[in-house]
């Protein structure tokens, strides 16, 4: 994976049963098909989330680790291209529809699904009710970012580099 990486989660965090039941499962993975942003795909999407969302909870005593991990590897559990599939106003209902199929696939606790639910505020009227659904919220949001600038800052060394290999 270009941008994503299981590995970039703990160790003792992806062994945890809780975790492990989704970054093992089929319909999980094939989030790798679905283009998010760019030319990141979901999973590798999502995978930085959990990262960056597990990194945050480290500096915040008293907040569920596992929850915030399994919430953020599944808030974008919309399963379609949105680029090309989507049901219309993709930010506004893939909360929404990611929260449905990872209920069809994984028992949640109330913090995994208000996190799903609510990753999008404030763009979505109703904020988060937990500390969890800020920390993945709040996680997507630098992720998103990172994914979106990631191209247009560039050395222009690298630029060159392509140009070059794009000719020949």
């Amino acid at each position: 994976m270009k941008n994503g990486n299981i590995q970039q989660i703990p160790q003792l965090i992806r062994r945890h049963s809780a975790v492990k039941e989704i970054i093992d499962n089929e319909v999980f993975l094939s989030m790798k098909d679905f283009r998010h942003h760019g030319d990141v795909s979901c999973l590798e999407h999502t995978l930085q989330v959990a990262a960056r969302a597990c990194h945050m909870t480290r500096i915040r005593p008293g907040i569920d680790v596992i929850s915030t991990v399994r919430a953020a590897l599944l808030h974008d559990f919309y399963l379609y291209d949105w680029h090309t599939d989507s049901p219309g106003l993709h930010g506004l209902r893939h909360p929404h529809i990611a929260l449905i199929n990872a209920e069809k696939h994984f028992t949640l606790n109330d913090v995994e699904r208000d996190a799903i639910k609510r990753h999008m505020w404030p763009l979505t009227p109703v904020p988060p009710r937990y500390r969890e659904s800020y920390i993945v919220s709040m996680a997507d949001k630098l992720i998103t970012f990172k994914d979106y600038t990631e191209k247009m800052v560039r050395h222009p060394e690298e630029e060159q580099r392509e140009q070059i290999a794009g000719s020949a």
